[in-house]
């Protein structure tokens, strides 16, 4: 079972995490999101644990707990799906795109484009 552990202290440590999750082992794998820009830890994480029942035994014994003076949200992850499937309007990119014409020279009486001389 997957969880999100939100709410973390972006001073808390994978460790802090690992201890925090002990009675609930195994851990298949801990992720800690890093921000692009400042490379500092996000205020997230997801668990992966063996198996449902240590999942929502977790998720009763952390959420709400204090890691680093700050209370934890935990819950299961939810699946990735697009704004349109979830109800939401799709995103607008603001990046605007100049559209060129490949030969935007002005055709001639003969039918042919004009051409122009370099100078």
């Amino acid at each position: 079972m997957k969880l999100f552990i939100g709410n973390l202290s972006y001073e808390a440590t994978e460790s802090d995490l690992r201890e925090a999750l002990a009675a609930h082992e195994p851990i298949l794998e801990l992720r800690r999101p890093h921000d692009k820009e400042t490379g500092k830890p996000r205020g997230f994480a997801f668990v992966t644990l063996a198996s449902r029942e240590e999942g929502e035994k977790a998720i009763a014994a952390l959420d709400g707990s204090k890691i680093r003076g700050r209370a934890l949200r935990v819950n299961e992850a939810e699946d990735r799906q697009s704004h349109h499937e979830a109800g939401r309007p799709p995103r607008v990119s603001l990046k605007v795109e100049k559209s060129r014409d490949v030969d935007a020279r002005p055709i001639g009486p003969d039918g042919k484009r004009i051409r122009y001389k370099g100078i």
